[in-house]
Protein backbone atom coordinates (compact mmCIF):
# COMPACT_ATOMS: atom_id res chain seq x y z
CA UNK A 1 0.00 0.00 0.00
CA UNK A 2 1.32 3.42 -0.99
CA UNK A 3 1.21 6.45 0.78
CA UNK A 4 -1.25 8.03 -1.38
CA UNK A 5 -3.66 4.74 -1.11
CA UNK A 6 -6.56 4.51 1.65
CA UNK A 7 -6.66 2.28 4.22
CA UNK A 8 -7.98 -1.09 3.55
CA UNK A 9 -10.08 -1.33 6.62
CA UNK A 10 -14.09 -0.65 6.09
CA UNK A 11 -15.66 1.28 8.97
CA UNK A 12 -17.71 -2.19 9.99
CA UNK A 13 -14.26 -3.84 9.86
CA UNK A 14 -12.21 -1.56 12.28
CA UNK A 15 -12.24 -1.61 16.06
CA UNK A 16 -9.90 1.18 16.13
CA UNK A 17 -12.35 4.20 16.32
CA UNK A 18 -12.35 6.48 18.80
CA UNK A 19 -15.40 6.99 21.27
CA UNK A 20 -14.89 11.04 21.31
CA UNK A 21 -17.66 12.63 19.32
CA UNK A 22 -18.14 15.99 19.30
CA UNK A 23 -21.38 17.04 21.55
CA UNK A 24 -25.05 17.83 20.40
CA UNK A 25 -26.35 21.73 21.08
CA UNK A 26 -28.10 20.71 23.65
CA UNK A 27 -25.27 19.07 25.71
CA UNK A 28 -22.99 22.20 25.86
CA UNK A 29 -23.63 25.19 28.26
CA UNK A 30 -21.24 27.50 28.19
CA UNK A 31 -20.20 30.41 30.82
CA UNK A 32 -18.47 32.32 32.03
CA UNK A 33 -16.22 34.70 29.90
CA UNK A 34 -17.07 32.86 26.53
CA UNK A 35 -21.00 32.62 28.11
CA UNK A 36 -20.75 36.38 27.77
CA UNK A 37 -19.89 36.52 24.70
CA UNK A 38 -22.27 33.56 23.40
CA UNK A 39 -24.80 35.92 24.78
CA UNK A 40 -23.96 38.71 22.77
CA UNK A 41 -24.07 36.44 19.91
CA UNK A 42 -27.88 35.31 21.01
CA UNK A 43 -28.74 38.97 21.70
CA UNK A 44 -27.30 40.57 19.05
CA UNK A 45 -25.70 39.14 16.40
CA UNK A 46 -27.30 36.51 14.73
CA UNK A 47 -30.36 39.03 14.24
CA UNK A 48 -28.02 41.10 12.45
CA UNK A 49 -26.57 38.61 10.31
CA UNK A 50 -29.95 37.42 9.27
CA UNK A 51 -30.59 41.54 8.73
CA UNK A 52 -27.43 41.77 6.42
CA UNK A 53 -28.42 38.65 4.64
CA UNK A 54 -31.61 40.74 3.67
CA UNK A 55 -29.91 43.74 2.72
CA UNK A 56 -27.71 42.32 0.36
CA UNK A 57 -31.35 40.81 -1.49
CA UNK A 58 -29.83 37.60 -0.24
CA UNK A 59 -33.94 36.39 0.26
CA UNK A 60 -34.80 37.63 -3.28
CA UNK A 61 -32.31 34.97 -4.95
CA UNK A 62 -33.83 31.83 -2.60
CA UNK A 63 -36.95 32.97 -2.95
CA UNK A 64 -38.73 31.22 -6.14
CA UNK A 65 -42.15 33.04 -5.51
CA UNK A 66 -39.67 36.63 -6.33
CA UNK A 67 -38.49 36.96 -9.86
CA UNK A 68 -34.71 36.38 -10.24
CA UNK A 69 -32.60 39.42 -8.61
CA UNK A 70 -29.86 38.93 -11.82
CA UNK A 71 -26.12 39.44 -11.14
CA UNK A 72 -26.13 41.73 -8.49
CA UNK A 73 -22.56 41.40 -7.16
CA UNK A 74 -20.25 41.37 -10.40
CA UNK A 75 -17.99 38.98 -11.57
CA UNK A 76 -14.46 39.65 -10.63
CA UNK A 77 -12.53 40.26 -13.34
CA UNK A 78 -9.68 42.59 -12.34
CA UNK A 79 -9.46 42.71 -8.46
CA UNK A 80 -6.33 40.15 -8.33
CA UNK A 81 -7.79 38.24 -5.36
CA UNK A 82 -10.53 35.93 -6.61
CA UNK A 83 -10.99 34.20 -10.10
CA UNK A 84 -12.70 35.83 -12.96
CA UNK A 85 -15.00 32.98 -12.95
CA UNK A 86 -16.73 34.21 -9.91
CA UNK A 87 -18.71 36.43 -7.90
CA UNK A 88 -19.40 36.54 -4.49
CA UNK A 89 -23.17 36.27 -4.73
CA UNK A 90 -22.30 32.57 -5.77
CA UNK A 91 -21.68 31.66 -2.15
CA UNK A 92 -25.10 33.72 -0.63
CA UNK A 93 -26.48 30.01 0.27
CA UNK A 94 -23.00 29.33 2.32
CA UNK A 95 -24.13 32.73 3.91
CA UNK A 96 -27.84 31.30 4.62
CA UNK A 97 -26.17 28.13 6.55
CA UNK A 98 -24.17 29.81 8.69
CA UNK A 99 -26.68 32.43 9.03
CA UNK A 100 -29.23 29.43 10.22
CA UNK A 101 -26.54 27.95 12.05
CA UNK A 102 -25.54 30.93 14.20
CA UNK A 103 -29.45 31.57 15.07
CA UNK A 104 -29.61 28.07 15.91
CA UNK A 105 -26.80 28.11 18.58
CA UNK A 106 -28.89 31.22 19.76
CA UNK A 107 -31.87 30.34 20.13
CA UNK A 108 -30.96 27.33 22.11
CA UNK A 109 -29.06 30.02 24.53
CA UNK A 110 -32.05 32.57 24.45
CA UNK A 111 -35.61 32.01 23.28
CA UNK A 112 -36.11 34.45 20.16
CA UNK A 113 -39.69 33.01 18.58
CA UNK A 114 -39.06 36.41 16.12
CA UNK A 115 -35.68 35.33 14.69
CA UNK A 116 -37.02 31.85 14.83
CA UNK A 117 -39.94 33.17 12.39
CA UNK A 118 -37.64 34.50 10.13
CA UNK A 119 -35.58 31.09 10.13
CA UNK A 120 -38.30 29.24 9.57
CA UNK A 121 -39.40 31.43 6.94
CA UNK A 122 -35.81 30.65 5.11
CA UNK A 123 -36.68 27.32 5.90
CA UNK A 124 -39.88 27.20 3.69
CA UNK A 125 -38.02 28.98 0.74
CA UNK A 126 -35.37 26.46 0.36
CA UNK A 127 -38.10 23.66 0.46
CA UNK A 128 -39.80 25.10 -2.50
CA UNK A 129 -36.45 25.94 -4.17
CA UNK A 130 -35.53 22.41 -3.99
CA UNK A 131 -35.89 20.27 -7.23
CA UNK A 132 -37.12 17.22 -8.01
CA UNK A 133 -34.13 15.18 -7.98
CA UNK A 134 -32.75 16.75 -4.45
CA UNK A 135 -30.62 19.42 -6.27
CA UNK A 136 -30.09 23.02 -4.37
CA UNK A 137 -28.55 25.89 -5.47
CA UNK A 138 -30.28 29.26 -5.62
CA UNK A 139 -27.08 30.15 -7.92
CA UNK A 140 -27.64 27.82 -10.24
CA UNK A 141 -31.13 27.40 -10.13
CA UNK A 142 -31.94 31.32 -10.34
CA UNK A 143 -29.42 32.95 -11.74
CA UNK A 144 -27.09 30.51 -14.05
CA UNK A 145 -29.30 27.50 -14.60
CA UNK A 146 -27.96 24.60 -16.67
CA UNK A 147 -24.43 25.21 -15.30
CA UNK A 148 -24.69 22.83 -12.15
CA UNK A 149 -21.42 20.59 -11.10
CA UNK A 150 -19.29 22.19 -14.29
CA UNK A 151 -16.75 24.23 -12.05
CA UNK A 152 -16.15 22.40 -8.85
CA UNK A 153 -12.72 24.30 -9.05
CA UNK A 154 -13.97 27.87 -8.88
CA UNK A 155 -17.64 27.86 -7.78
CA UNK A 156 -17.89 26.60 -4.17
CA UNK A 157 -21.39 24.43 -5.24
CA UNK A 158 -20.33 21.58 -2.41
CA UNK A 159 -18.96 23.96 -0.01
CA UNK A 160 -22.00 25.95 -0.16
CA UNK A 161 -23.89 22.66 0.44
CA UNK A 162 -21.69 21.92 3.34
CA UNK A 163 -22.44 25.10 5.10
CA UNK A 164 -25.94 24.62 4.29
CA UNK A 165 -25.94 20.96 5.85
CA UNK A 166 -23.87 22.13 8.99
CA UNK A 167 -27.04 25.22 9.63
CA UNK A 168 -29.52 22.28 8.90
CA UNK A 169 -27.86 19.59 11.91
CA UNK A 170 -27.92 22.80 13.96
CA UNK A 171 -30.77 23.58 14.07
CA UNK A 172 -32.19 20.38 14.27
CA UNK A 173 -30.57 19.87 17.55
CA UNK A 174 -31.56 22.96 18.72
CA UNK A 175 -35.10 23.42 18.19
CA UNK A 176 -35.98 19.99 17.31
CA UNK A 177 -37.58 20.96 13.38
CA UNK A 178 -35.89 18.99 11.17
CA UNK A 179 -37.57 20.40 7.75
CA UNK A 180 -34.23 21.72 6.50
CA UNK A 181 -32.46 18.59 8.05
CA UNK A 182 -34.73 16.03 5.39
CA UNK A 183 -34.50 18.77 3.13
CA UNK A 184 -30.77 19.14 3.34
CA UNK A 185 -30.55 15.02 3.27
CA UNK A 186 -32.29 14.58 -0.06
CA UNK A 187 -29.52 17.29 -1.31
CA UNK A 188 -26.85 14.61 0.28
CA UNK A 189 -28.28 12.04 -1.47
CA UNK A 190 -28.28 13.24 -4.93
CA UNK A 191 -24.68 14.70 -4.19
CA UNK A 192 -24.11 10.53 -3.71
CA UNK A 193 -25.60 9.63 -6.64
CA UNK A 194 -23.57 11.98 -8.63
CA UNK A 195 -20.36 12.29 -6.85
CA UNK A 196 -18.00 8.75 -6.65
CA UNK A 197 -15.79 5.70 -7.26
CA UNK A 198 -18.58 3.95 -9.25
CA UNK A 199 -18.87 4.10 -13.06
CA UNK A 200 -20.64 6.69 -14.71
CA UNK A 201 -20.67 8.90 -11.75
CA UNK A 202 -18.10 12.35 -11.38
CA UNK A 203 -15.24 11.59 -9.57
CA UNK A 204 -14.87 14.91 -8.59
CA UNK A 205 -14.48 17.24 -5.35
CA UNK A 206 -14.95 20.64 -4.22
CA UNK A 207 -12.58 23.44 -4.70
CA UNK A 208 -13.23 24.69 -1.35
CA UNK A 209 -13.40 22.23 1.32
CA UNK A 210 -16.42 22.15 3.63
CA UNK A 211 -18.63 19.24 2.46
CA UNK A 212 -16.75 16.68 4.37
CA UNK A 213 -16.81 18.03 7.41
CA UNK A 214 -20.41 18.72 6.84
CA UNK A 215 -21.19 15.11 5.98
CA UNK A 216 -20.05 13.74 8.64
CA UNK A 217 -21.96 15.84 10.64
CA UNK A 218 -24.99 14.56 8.66
CA UNK A 219 -24.08 11.12 9.11
CA UNK A 220 -23.75 11.27 12.96
CA UNK A 221 -27.37 13.33 13.19
CA UNK A 222 -29.09 10.99 11.05
CA UNK A 223 -27.35 7.22 11.68
CA UNK A 224 -27.30 7.29 7.67
CA UNK A 225 -23.65 5.60 6.60
CA UNK A 226 -24.13 6.32 3.10
CA UNK A 227 -23.20 10.07 4.47
CA UNK A 228 -20.20 9.27 5.90
CA UNK A 229 -18.67 7.09 3.00
CA UNK A 230 -19.44 9.74 0.57
CA UNK A 231 -17.39 12.63 3.02
CA UNK A 232 -14.69 9.56 2.79
CA UNK A 233 -14.87 9.61 -0.78
CA UNK A 234 -14.29 12.93 -0.80
CA UNK A 235 -11.33 13.16 1.11
CA UNK A 236 -9.87 10.19 -0.53
CA UNK A 237 -10.42 11.19 -3.91
CA UNK A 238 -8.64 14.80 -3.43
CA UNK A 239 -5.46 15.09 -5.54
CA UNK A 240 -5.44 12.28 -7.70
CA UNK A 241 -4.63 12.08 -10.98
CA UNK A 242 -5.30 12.13 -13.70
CA UNK A 243 -6.82 15.79 -11.98
CA UNK A 244 -10.33 16.59 -11.73
CA UNK A 245 -10.11 19.70 -12.02
CA UNK A 246 -8.08 19.68 -15.06
CA UNK A 247 -10.50 17.29 -16.67
CA UNK A 248 -13.65 19.58 -15.41
CA UNK A 249 -12.01 21.99 -17.44
CA UNK A 250 -11.42 20.97 -20.84
CA UNK A 251 -14.85 19.38 -20.46
CA UNK A 252 -16.45 23.16 -20.36
CA UNK A 253 -13.58 24.21 -22.77
CA UNK A 254 -11.43 25.91 -21.16
CA UNK A 255 -7.69 25.77 -20.82
CA UNK A 256 -6.80 24.24 -17.22
CA UNK A 257 -3.60 26.14 -16.86
CA UNK A 258 -5.72 29.26 -17.00
CA UNK A 259 -6.56 28.64 -13.37
CA UNK A 260 -6.02 32.52 -11.52
CA UNK A 261 -4.33 30.95 -8.33
CA UNK A 262 -1.92 29.02 -10.61
CA UNK A 263 -1.18 26.39 -8.66
CA UNK A 264 -3.62 23.89 -6.97
CA UNK A 265 -1.33 23.82 -3.51
CA UNK A 266 -4.12 26.99 -3.07
CA UNK A 267 -7.11 24.09 -2.82
CA UNK A 268 -4.87 21.46 -1.35
CA UNK A 269 -5.08 19.55 -4.12
CA UNK A 270 -1.71 19.31 -5.27
CA UNK A 271 -1.39 16.26 -4.22
CA UNK A 272 -3.46 13.32 -2.40
CA UNK A 273 -3.84 14.00 0.82
CA UNK A 274 -1.73 11.37 2.30
CA UNK A 275 0.95 12.42 0.96
CA UNK A 276 0.69 15.92 2.16
CA UNK A 277 3.20 17.33 4.64
CA UNK A 278 3.09 21.51 4.41
CA UNK A 279 0.44 23.41 5.19
CA UNK A 280 0.01 25.47 2.09
CA UNK A 281 -2.83 27.56 -0.05
CA UNK A 282 -5.86 28.92 1.28
CA UNK A 283 -5.88 29.19 4.85
CA UNK A 284 -9.91 27.91 5.44
CA UNK A 285 -9.80 25.52 3.46
CA UNK A 286 -6.98 23.43 4.17
CA UNK A 287 -8.35 23.74 7.49
CA UNK A 288 -11.89 22.25 6.73
CA UNK A 289 -9.90 19.64 4.80
CA UNK A 290 -7.67 18.69 7.81
CA UNK A 291 -10.80 18.88 10.13
CA UNK A 292 -12.91 16.02 7.66
CA UNK A 293 -9.44 13.95 7.27
CA UNK A 294 -9.31 14.05 11.25
CA UNK A 295 -13.02 12.79 11.38
CA UNK A 296 -12.85 10.07 8.78
CA UNK A 297 -9.45 8.77 10.56
CA UNK A 298 -11.80 8.53 13.81
CA UNK A 299 -14.79 7.01 12.05
CA UNK A 300 -12.41 4.48 9.81
CA UNK A 301 -9.83 3.85 12.41
CA UNK A 302 -7.35 4.88 9.43
CA UNK A 303 -3.72 5.40 10.95
CA UNK A 304 -3.16 6.68 7.37
CA UNK A 305 -4.50 9.40 7.51
CA UNK A 306 -3.54 10.31 11.24
CA UNK A 307 0.07 10.48 9.91
CA UNK A 308 -0.53 13.08 7.28
CA UNK A 309 -2.52 14.75 10.46
CA UNK A 310 0.67 14.64 12.31
CA UNK A 311 2.80 15.81 9.88
CA UNK A 312 0.94 18.58 9.16
CA UNK A 313 0.10 19.78 12.33
CA UNK A 314 3.68 20.11 13.05
CA UNK A 315 4.14 22.55 10.21
CA UNK A 316 1.17 24.27 11.17
CA UNK A 317 2.31 24.73 14.79
CA UNK A 318 5.61 25.75 13.98
CA UNK A 319 5.37 27.58 10.97
CA UNK A 320 1.98 29.06 10.19
CA UNK A 321 0.58 29.56 13.81
CA UNK A 322 0.29 32.51 15.11
CA UNK A 323 0.45 33.13 18.80
CA UNK A 324 -3.15 34.47 18.40
CA UNK A 325 -4.41 31.44 16.84
CA UNK A 326 -4.90 33.07 13.34
CA UNK A 327 -3.16 31.88 10.40
CA UNK A 328 -3.73 32.85 6.47
CA UNK A 329 -1.85 36.05 6.90
CA UNK A 330 -1.41 36.93 3.25
CA UNK A 331 -3.26 39.76 1.80
CA UNK A 332 -3.91 38.30 -1.43
CA UNK A 333 -5.45 35.54 -1.08
CA UNK A 334 -6.12 34.74 2.75
CA UNK A 335 -3.02 31.98 2.23
CA UNK A 336 -0.77 30.33 4.94
CA UNK A 337 3.02 32.55 4.25
CA UNK A 338 4.82 30.60 1.19
CA UNK A 339 8.34 31.56 3.53
CA UNK A 340 9.26 29.18 6.32
CA UNK A 341 7.66 31.18 9.13
CA UNK A 342 5.14 33.20 9.86
CA UNK A 343 5.41 37.36 8.80
CA UNK A 344 6.50 39.13 12.04
CA UNK A 345 8.17 42.32 10.78
CA UNK A 346 8.37 44.24 7.60
CA UNK A 347 7.82 43.63 5.08
CA UNK A 348 4.83 42.03 6.60
CA UNK A 349 1.59 41.24 4.35
CA UNK A 350 -0.41 44.64 3.87
CA UNK A 351 -2.73 44.45 5.02
CA UNK A 352 -2.96 41.17 6.82
CA UNK A 353 -7.01 40.45 6.13
CA UNK A 354 -9.44 39.38 8.95
CA UNK A 355 -8.65 35.93 7.72
CA UNK A 356 -5.56 35.98 9.79
CA UNK A 357 -7.41 36.29 13.19
CA UNK A 358 -11.44 35.37 12.27
CA UNK A 359 -11.49 32.96 9.25
CA UNK A 360 -8.63 30.97 9.88
CA UNK A 361 -8.53 30.29 13.45
CA UNK A 362 -12.37 29.70 13.45
CA UNK A 363 -11.35 26.84 10.74
CA UNK A 364 -8.37 25.82 12.62
CA UNK A 365 -10.40 25.83 15.54
CA UNK A 366 -13.19 22.94 13.74
CA UNK A 367 -10.04 20.43 13.38
CA UNK A 368 -8.43 21.24 16.81
CA UNK A 369 -12.56 19.65 18.25
CA UNK A 370 -11.66 16.63 16.60
CA UNK A 371 -10.54 13.31 18.23
CA UNK A 372 -7.73 12.64 15.68
CA UNK A 373 -6.24 15.42 16.00
CA UNK A 374 -2.53 15.25 16.91
CA UNK A 375 -1.80 17.27 20.40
Amino acid sequence: MTASQPAASTKAETSAKLAFRPLPVPQVDVRGFWGDRVDAVAAKTAGILYDRCVEARMLEQIDPDRPSPRVVIPFHVSDGFTARTVTTQMFWDSDWGKTIETAAYSLYRRRNPDLEKKIDAVIDMYGKLQQEDGYLSSWYQRIQPGLRWTNLRDCHELYCAGHLIEGAVAYFQATGKRKLLDIMSRYADHIADTFGPEPGKRKGYCGHEEIELALVRLARATGNEKYMELAKYFIDQRGLEPHYFDEEALARGADPKDFHFKTYEYNQSHKPVREQDKVVGHAVRAMYLYSGMADIATEYGDDTLKVALERLWDDLTTKSLYVTGGLGPSADNEASPTTTTCPTKPPMPRPAPPSAWCSGRAACSAWVRTPATPT
